[in-house]
Order: structure tokens, then C-alpha cells, then sequence
């Protein structure tokens, strides 16, 4: 690795015996490792069970099942919100006999208080999110020198396609994709050649804001479930309050997963402003999700001085923390029955899922190491537990400064240290050690199994 700067820690879970140390108190970058503190904190403090709200209300319907006057779609943030979960609130209104809203569907961007009365001002911005606020256009080749077929999901009177493509006899599709807004809506102009028999192509696009497509798509799951909207969509705020259908989304613990497994960086930053925002006050912001945090980490013995946090998702380079320090909080965690379960089971899985599901392909590895990736440039980092039950090892491995390029060394070298952490698991296995008197009752050997949704077993195995 050259010049590089390598901070590493492994410790014994049962005992904390640090095994293994090399700038094990210095200061690095942990990257997306800052997930692990989000997540941890948050499953901490809301609870695996915690639920996102989406809300319809407006004025209670008539025997005739009509609802006379604007109704209000408002969110609490929710990143895993998607279509099916506004067709779910569309067809609750229609199971109750509603077949009619005479008026507008206004759609709120802004937060608002759980605590406070109902209808009282919201604060803030992008409370409905839809699909991480991002949508996507799909190519696809039609009949040779025609127009390729083109569609944009969500479906929803947002989007304006203009298909300029030509399918064409050629190895690979080269396409053109642009985006704009026009009033209210987007216009999606696809230029150039489709190739015959490739396939469908895929591209993601980012929405700045999800406010008016999750509108629009509500507005069309209305529709598709028999209830007429009369009035127009709109964007802005509506003082009412009756409920007409609630939405609640997965478990906090399965947001995790989305935020912990794929990296995926707006789940991370959403639940770290949601952090925020039930325990500091809405709207969620960074300074507010920081400020739990850190009350997070200090309930757990974390110093002060081995960290510095300020996002949830770890896409900066001014997050820091010690090897030592995460390690030590790990094993905290692996010990910590209300938060363990679930927190284990949002990483990824060596061999098998996730960020690591490649790396540690053909070793002897595979489904003996739950971890979190971290990349940026110049940066990586692997941080995590490898062993099988009780025999458990925690670590904390961080690189930093240097070139790009070696990004495939670093994490080759990441594979092999943990490896090495495996065999030395698996030549002490005649003798595994016990926990220590200052850690609790002895009989406390880690998370106990239990099966979830997923199916994997919250052990390490």
C-alpha cells in the first residue's frame, strides 16, 4: 500500500482483549462506516419497530361516498416510500365507499410536529419522499428502423416522454437522455440508437424534490381504485385534519437494511434527520441527527475526542474516528440485546449480500463475516465481526491517502486480514475464551438466534 495510513484494531468480543492493534487511536476516515453509528443510534433510541407516517386527510365523506372539498397528501420523510405504498392509501380510501373528491389534492412538502395538534403549521422541507426521490427510464429496441419503446416508472402525468430513438442492427445501444422541467412537469427526451435484441436499458435519475410525483402517482392510484378527483394537484400546505387513510412503512429495522447492506447513502442521511427530528424537534436536520449521535456514542462510552461527526452517510471527508473507538462501540452493540438483533442483521454478509457479497467469494469466509464497506477516493474501510456464535471477533480496519487506483489492494488486503482473523478463531477453537467479571452476567454469550424476515439467522454463521 505504499504510503498509505492504516488504522486497525481486532478485538475479542467476550473479553474486549484487544488482539491486534495498529494506529488503533488515530483519527481516520470511516466513509460509509458512518452508517453504523446512524443506524446503531437510531435503532437505539426509535426503537426496530419505529414506522414512518403518509397521511390523507381532508373533510370526512358523505353517505354517498363523496368527499367535498381539498384533500392533503402529507409524509414524515419516509425513504422507502414507493407507488404501491400510495396505491395501498388510494385503495383504503375506496374500501371505506369513498368514489369521489370534489376538490383539489393538495400535496405537503413540509414536517409536522407528532406532538402538536392536529393541523398545526408545518416546518421544513421534503417530506414525501417517493423512491429516494429518483425515477427511471426504460429503453427498449421496437421493430428495425423504428422508434425504440420508451417508458418512465413510476407511471404518473409528471412525465412528458419525447422518443427520438431508431432501433438498429448494432452490438451496443448508444442513447441520449435529457431532462427538464416544464411548469409541472418533466420532460424526458431520449435521443439516439437502440440495439436490436440487447435487452432493456435502465437509467436512474435523480428528482430534486418528490413532492409533486408523489402527487401525480397518488392522483393516478385514486383513479385506478374508482375514486374521481374533480380538482387539480397542488403543492403547498392545507389546514385540515381529519384522517381519511394512513400509510405506516416497514420497520425502522428494515430501513436499516436499505441504508446498511447496498450503502445506499439517501437512506442514511434520511434516517439521520429523523434521528434528529424525534428527538430534537422537526424538520430533521444535519446539526439536529449529529446532536443524537453524539448523545448515542456517549451513552456507550465512546470518547468525545475519538470522533467527529457531521453527516449519517459517511459522503464527506470531514467524519473521523479512532479504529479503537468503533471497535470498542461495536462490541458494545454485539452486547446490547435491544439493538444487536436487528443491527447485525442490516450488514452485509461475506459472500452472500450486500457490498461484501463479492469479495470474499471462493474463501473459506463466506457467511462468517457481517461488515460495512466504506469508500471514497483515496479512502476504504472495513469494519465488522467474523466468527460463528460465541467465537466472535470484532474490527475496525481504515485506509486512507492513497491513489485511486490501488482502491482493488486495499480491499484485497482488507479480505486478507480478516482471514487471518478467521484461522486464528479457528486454531483457538479447543479453547474459546470466557467473558471477563466486569462484562456482565457470564451467561451473556451475544445476540440470541432468532429468525427474520429475511431468513438469515442472527448469529454470524
Amino acid at each position: 500500500m505504499g504510503k498509505a495510513r492504516i488504522g486497525i484494531e481486532v478485538m475479542r468480543a467476550t473479553d474486549g482483549e484487544v488482539l491486534f492493534a495498529h494506529n488503533a487511536e488515530g483519527s481516520f476516515n470511516p466513509a460509509s462506516n458512518t452508517k453504523m453509528l446512524t443506524t446503531a443510534a437510531a435503532l437505539a433510541f426509535l426503537g426496530s419497530d419505529y414506522r414512518y407516517l403518509t397521511v390523507l386527510a381532508g373533510p370526512e365523506p358523505d353517505t354517498d361516498g363523496v368527499v367535498t372539498g381539498d384533500v392533503v397528501l402529507r409524509g414524515s420523510g419516509d425513504p422507502s416510500l414507493t407507488t404501491t405504498d400510495l396505491a395501498e392509501l388510494a385503495h383504503d380510501l375506496s374500501a371505506r365507499g369513498v368514489v369521489r373528491i370534489e376538490g383539489d389534492l393538495y400535496a405537503d412538502p413540509r414536517f409536522h410536529d407528532p406532538n402538536s395538534p392536529a393541523g398545526a403549521v408545518g416546518v421544513g422541507e421534503g417530506a414525501l419522499v417517493l423512491h429516494r426521490n429518483s425515477y427511471q427510464v426504460h429503453v427498449e429496441a421496437g421493430e428495425l428502423n423504428h422508434h425504440g419503446h420508451v417508458r418512465v416508472e413510476p407511471r404518473s402525468e409528471l412525465f412528458r416522454v419525447v422518443n427520438l430513438t431508431t432501433t438498429v442492427k448494432a452490438k451496443r445501444s448508444r442513447l441520449k437522455i435529457d431532462a427538464h422541467r416544464e411548469g409541472d412537469q418533466v420532460v424526458v427526451t431520449v435521443s439516439g440508437k437502440v440495439a436490436l435484441g440487447r435487452g432493456e436499458y435502465i437509467d436512474k435519475r435523480r428528482l430534486s424534490d418528490g413532492t409533486l410525483a408523489a402527487a401525480h402517482v397518488l392522483s393516478h392510484a385514486l383513479s385506478d381504485f374508482g375514486v374521481t378527483l374533480t380538482g387539480n394537484i397542488k403543492i403547498g400546505p392545507l389546514d385540515v385534519s381529519h384522517l381519511l387513510a394512513v400509510h405506516r412503512s416497514v420497520s425502522l429495522a428494515d430501513v436499516c437494511r436499505i441504508s446498511n447492506k447496498p450503502s445506499n447513502n439517501f437512506v442514511a442521511e434520511s434516517i439521520y434527520r429523523t434521528l434528529g427530528a424525534e428527538l430534537h424537534g422537526v424538520p430533521g436536520t444535519l446539526e439536529k441527527g449529529t446532536r443524537a449521535v453524539v448523545e448515542y456514542l456517549t451513552s456507550m462510552g465512546v470518547p468525545r475526542d475519538a470522533y467527529r461527526i457531521v453527516n449519517g452517510s459517511g459522503l464527506t471527508h470531514e467524519n473521523r474516528i479512532s479504529p479503537h473507538a468503533l471497535a470498542q462501540l461495536l462490541r458494545g452493540i454485539y452486547y446490547d440485546p435491544a439493538t444487536a438483533p436487528d443491527f447485525l442483521t442490516s450488514l452485509a454478509i461475506a459472500g452472500i449480500d450486500g457490498t461484501i457479497a463479492s469479495r470474499f467469494q471462493g474463501t473459506d469466509a463466506v457467511g462468517l463475516v457481517r461488515a460495512k464497506t466504506g469508500t471514497l477516493n483515496g479512502v476504504s474501510a472495513l469494519s465488522g465481526y467474523v466468527g460463528d456464535k460465541d467465537d466472535v471477533i470484532v474490527f475496525s480496519i481504515f485506509m486512507e491517502g492513497f491513489r485511486q487506483k490501488r482502491t482493488p489492494d486495499a480491499r484485497r488486503l482488507q479480505v486478507r486480514l480478516v482471514q487471518a482473523m478467521l484461522r486464528y478463531l479457528h486454531a483457538d477453537t479447543a479453547t474459546p475464551a470466557t467473558p471477563s467479571t466486569g462484562d456482565g452476567p457470564s451467561e451473556m454469550q451475544g445476540p440470541a438466534e432468532d429468525s427474520e424476515s429475511d431468513g438469515e439467522s442472527l448469529n454470524l454463521r
